[in-house]
């Protein structure tokens, strides 16, 4: 999951800090989950995971539309 959780970012043109402000988490948290950490709390595991649009199962989905001044390259 952590592979697909980086690259999901990366694709969506995300810095670590930008996603961290729409998922309302700690910035550390991303960088935690993109190394493979175990994260006991769901639901900002899944609030990351829907703004990139992927799904606990592994399967990618249209990620929801975000305003893409909020994203920035990095």
């Amino acid at each position: 999951m952590a592979t697909q959780i980086h690259a999901a970012r990366l694709r969506g043109a995300y810095s670590v800090e930008t996603l961290a402000a729409l998922a309302r988490v700690d910035a550390e948290l991303i960088t935690a989950l993109e190394n493979g950490a175990q994260i006991a709390d769901v639901g900002a595991r899944d609030r990351i995971m829907d703004i990139l649009g992927l799904r606990p199962d592994g399967h990618r989905y249209p990620a929801r539309s975000v305003d893409p001044n909020l994203r920035s390259q990095g």
